[in-house]
């Protein structure tokens, strides 16, 4: 699942490593996920350890009294430079890296952060670790960047599809796992969120 919306959202800022809570909207949208998902059972909770996704996994938690994990495999995307900035600021900025961001995202290092070939990897570290130690479902909660690539790892394609996969605030996504790998299942689906759209969902 992707954390609800928080001010930076509706702002387009990069957002990273920047340790936002949820907005108005955003807590509406946990609470929104919570009953939509309290006739289901699970075995564990994960989530990001910012605060954005702790809110968002607890408050999918608590019908089912559950604890929730933070796990550092699935943190944000260390921006660098960027984190806090608008995405015209970041254009006009470091023009050629952002031109290489938006066309070859897999060869990127954000200045001052991490290169999205080192958020993959520990990616890959993070889901192995949960199909290990899990058989029935799980929730984790994370990030638009992160669920994108996770999504790109499970369907085995590389990183310059992030762009083909959308992550809305609050949105769901269902991912198997058994002897053949992974599989996705469902998509950012916001099924639960009718009226309580983000903007850029609104279209």
């Amino acid at each position: 699942m992707r954390h609800g919306e928080t001010e930076f959202n509706r702002a387009d800022v990069f957002r990273g490593r920047v340790d936002l809570p949820l907005n108005r909207r955003g807590r509406r949208q946990a609470r929104a996920a919570a009953a939509y998902l309290s006739d289901l059972s699970f075995q564990a909770f994960y989530s990001s350890p910012l605060r954005r996704s702790m809110e968002t996994a607890s408050a999918v938690a608590e019908p089912h009294r559950g604890r929730v994990e933070a796990l550092e495999d699935f943190i944000d995307v260390d921006y660098g430079a960027w984190s806090g900035k608008s995405v015209e600021e970041v254009r006009e900025g470091w023009p050629e890296i952002f031109e290489l961001w938006v066309n070859d995202p897999d060869k990127v290092t954000f200045p001052g952060g991490e290169s999205l070939r080192e958020v993959r990897r520990r990616l890959r570290v993070g889901l192995n670790h949960l199909a290990r130690n899990h058989s029935g479902r799980v929730l984790l909660v994370g990030h638009k960047l992160i669920n994108r690539l996770i999504i790109c790892i499970v369907l085995g394609i590389p990183t310059s599809g992030i762009w083909r996969v959308d992550q809305s605030n609050g949105a769901l996504n269902v991912i198997s796992h058994d002897q053949r790998g992974w599989m996705l299942r469902r998509m950012n689906d916001t099924a639960h969120l009718k009226g309580l759209e983000s903007a850029d969902q609104r279209t």
